[in-house]
């Protein structure tokens, strides 16, 4: 009679767990249907894309034929050459003397012609000086320098009244360094001016001399594809 309640008891759990296992079966049929889904819809959209992409190509491929069918006319093109004047000319444009980035100029009290650099891009002019010793002459402050630079025949040297200093920002150092300021007419083809240059170094440089725009405004305009526009001025012109 005991063994009854215990057989019973057993059968019971064993429906339960047969019960649970076949949910559980359920359940992961469920979930890999649902995969399959997904992956079929997955599959759907890859197709889908590789036959845009096809298109695509096809497309492409029917620019390269509409391209190839073109016919660019053959040319020869020149490097273009920089525009030189060997005799005393003056291009305006309406009341300004038009300069090219390069031009000769003559300095006050120098029998000298001078390459110069055109610079719009610098507000001040400059002018190369080596050797820079200051002085005073009849109570006031002079300077005297050598013009030293590759382009010269020989060494220039110059005494001229010192009309103030200007600060100078040395590039490699960014140190502040003070410059005298000299004041000079220069000529440049029909353009006489007296202007102000600042003493520096420029025997790196192209030029050894630099007009800025305080000598260029309201006189000239800069053609940079011209170079030496101007001949060679000197003051006994």
């Amino acid at each position: 009679m005991k063994l009854l309640p215990i057989i019973s008891l057993s059968l019971l759990l064993s429906a339960c767990a047969s019960q649970q296992y076949e949910q559980q079966h359920q359940q992961t049929l469920g979930q890999l249907d649902q995969l399959s889904s997904q992956q079929s819809a997955l599959l759907e959209q890859c197709q889908a894309i590789s036959e845009q992409l096809e298109s695509q190509q096809q497309h492409f491929e029917q620019l390269d034929e509409k391209i190839d069918g073109i016919v660019i006319p053959s040319t020869n093109p020149q490097k273009p050459t920089v525009k030189t004047c060997t005799s005393q000319t003056s291009y305006k444009l309406g009341n300004k003397t038009v300069l090219g980035e390069a031009e000769w100029v003559s300095l006050e009290r120098q029998t000298n012609a001078f390459q110069a650099r055109i610079d719009t891009g610098a507000s001040t002019s400059s002018l190369n000086a080596t050797d820079i010793v200051q002085f005073e002459r009849d109570g006031k402050n002079w300077v005297r320098f050598n013009m030293r630079h590759d382009t010269l025949d020989k060494d220039i040297l110059v005494e001229r009244p010192v009309i103030r200093s200007a600060e100078v920002i040395q590039s490699s150092t960014n140190q502040v360094d003070k410059r005298p300021v000299v004041s000079m007419l220069v000529k440049l083809g029909p353009i006489t001016e007296k202007t102000e240059f600042t003493l520096t170094d420029r025997k790196h440089l192209s030029y050894p001399v630099l007009l800025g725009r305080s000598f260029l405004k309201d006189i000239s305009v800069v053609d940079v594809s011209k170079k030496f526009t101007q001949a060679k001025p000197t003051f006994k012109d």
